[in-house]
Parts: structure tokens; C-alpha cells; sequence
């Protein structure tokens, strides 16, 4: 007889292994236990006059927030360190995030703003006579 070690998995992880077959999830849409530790939220809104994006930074201070956009890949990063107490005292955790967007929105008049551990990404539509081009023959 072969004896096998059983180790318990939370029964979330397993839920959203699941999920992430049935769904195409991005690295924005994290792990369930990630966003139970660190508090992140990332909310999207699509409205007439462009693409808007909250992200909540708790205890992110504005001098640790970097924000840069590739136009080749037509992506938005996010790179954000803060300083949490652990029971050893201290220590640092970085934040990564990545989310792309389509040629529809123009990034180079995207615009960000960050009050109150909240930041606001705009990014504004762009008219389809901007992307779409006509050729005649």
C-alpha cells in the first residue's frame, strides 16, 4: 500500500482555478487570496467619453507611485510600493498592475489622478476617423 501526504487547499483558490479555465482573466484580475491580503480593488467603467479606471492604493504615498504607457502594446502600468506593519515590525510591498486598452482610446491624452489611496486612470475616446483609415484603388 502507498501512503500519499493529503494537504488541505482552501477551497477559493480551488473555486477560481476553475474560473480562470472558463473565463479569459488578465494579470489586472488577481488571485482571490492576493486581494484578501494586500486590500486591492480595481474597478472599470466604460462611459461615452472614454475609458475610466479606480484603483484603490491603500497606504500608497504619491511620491511611490510610478505610471507610465506603451502606445506599441497599447498598455497601462502601475507601479506602487508602500510600507506595511507585520508582527516583525515593518517592511515593504510593491504593487504591480498592467491592463490594455484598444486603439479606441487615445493614450496619449490619458490622465491620472491619485487622492485619498484612489487612482483615477482617464483615457478618452478617440473618434474612428482617427484608427480607421480608407484606401482607395
Amino acid at each position: 500500500m502507498k501512503l500519499t501526504n493529503y494537504k488541505p487547499t482552501n477551497p477559493i483558490v480551488n473555486l477560481e482555478r476553475v474560473f480562470d479555465g472558463l473565463f479569459n482573466t488578465t494579470p489586472l484580475f488577481h488571485s482571490l487570496d492576493e486581494i484578501y491580503k494586500t486590500g486591492d480593488q480595481v474597478r472599470f467603467a466604460d462611459t461615452d467619453d472614454g475609458l475610466e479606471v479606480q484603483v484603490d492604493l491603500p497606504g500608497v504615498k504619491k511620491d511611490n507611485l510610478e505610471l507610465s504607457t506603451d502606445s506599441d502594446t497599447r498598455d497601462v502600468f502601475i507601479k506602487a510600493t508602500r510600507t506595511v506593519k507585520t508582527h516583525d515590525g515593518e517592511r515593504e510591498q510593491t504593487y504591480n498592475r498592467s491592463f490594455s486598452v484598444s486603439r479606441e482610446y487615445d493614450l496619449n491624452k490619458i490622465s491620472f489622478s491619485y487622492n485619498n489611496g484612489m487612482l483615477e486612470v482617464k483615457t478618452p475616446r478617440r473618434k474612428k476617423e482617427e484608427y480607421i483609415r480608407k484606401y482607395n484603388v
